[in-house]
């Protein structure tokens, strides 16, 4: 089902990978089709679309005009196919998610399986990123539903929900931390550390803390990988900090404790945003994922601060 001319394809496909070639590959066509179209657009637009830099294929300013265009036109048509198809009482389509590291644990599986049993002509892409980059996935219409630690968003993303978890430290069972019912940052430096690198939002959390402290040590380990922090800290390797819900699988298993974070008598937070393209209307199987994201996150969240409040 085409409704539009192959040159908003084609220049849909060189500006995701940024290269004539692989778009090619990725349309499957000749180079020198791409080509032409992208010159025959160029031609009707009266102005060059793309320049070439060290990294490839970049937009002009009349380029990123065109790319919001056609990414509402392709969107808001893969909406109506599958509205289309769901008038048969059947849902059909792909939802593309762009989320951190932490959802892949077991929200996300979770989600994904229980949709899927429901939903078997439903597909699901998702790519894992920080929580920076989960935001230009979406600006740029590689993604349907961003899940991020929640940033100050451009205009054009919408801010569906905002749930709150707490920061806590994670230590393995037999850690002399494990049998404490929460941690400050000073006791935890006292062993070694596991330290999220900068691009993780981990990082950017902690250093209003460690910016109090006139010392602090070296971290035993660095890392921008939310799975090997985790698992490190199961080993006893030291002390990572995140919050519960990459956690659940090693916290059930009994081999991970994890000790909320106390700052002066407060709890440390962090937010976790779900984040849309604001102008999109959403087709309506990729809608209804989001709205159990939503209540999926929102009972975690519940049960979480329920459990607080029963400690103190």
């Amino acid at each position: 089902m085409r409704f539009h001319s192959p040159s908003i394809q084609y220049f849909h496909a060189v500006r995701r990978t940024g290269s004539i070639r692989a778009a090619a590959r990725l349309l499957n066509v000749a180079s020198s089709a791409v080509s032409r179209q992208i010159l025959k657009l160029e031609q009707e637009v009266g102005s060059p679309l793309f320049e070439r830099t060290a990294r490839g294929l970049t937009l002009t300013t009349v380029g990123e005009m065109l790319a919001r265009h056609v990414m509402n036109v392709l969107q808001d048509l893969d909406r109506f196919r599958s509205d289309v198809a769901s008038l048969s009482g059947a849902w059909h389509g792909t939802i593309s998610i762009a989320c951190i590291e932490s959802l892949t644990e077991s929200v996300l599986p979770d989600l994904i399986a229980s949709h899927r049993s429901r939903n078997r002509r439903v597909s699901f892409t998702t790519e894992v990123m920080g929580s920076s980059d989960v935001l230009e996935a979406l600006r740029r219409g590689e993604a349907d539903i961003g899940i991020a630690i929640a940033l100050i968003h451009p205009p054009d993303l919408r801010q569906v929900a905002l749930k709150r978890f707490r920061l806590g430290a994670l230590v393995a069972r037999e850690h002399p931390l494990a049998r404490r019912k929460t941690v400050t940052l000073e006791q935890c430096l006292a062993f070694p550390i596991i330290q999220a690198l900068p691009e993780l939002s981990i990082y950017h959390l902690l250093q209003p803390l460690i910016a109090q402290r006139s010392e602090t040590p070296e971290p035993a380990i660095q890392a921008n990988s939310i799975d090997l922090m985790r698992e490190l800290a199961a080993r006893g390797v030291g002390v990572a900090f995140q919050t519960q819900l990459g956690i659940i699988r090693l916290s059930r298993d009994a081999q991970l404790v994890f000790l909320p974070l106390d700052n002066a008598g407060s709890p440390v937070w962090s937010d976790l945003g779900i984040y849309v393209r604001a102008e999109r209307t959403l087709p309506a199987v990729t809608d209804s994922f989001l709205q159990e994201l939503v209540r999926e996150l929102g009972e975690r969240e519940r049960r979480e601060n329920a459990a607080y409040a029963q400690v103190v």
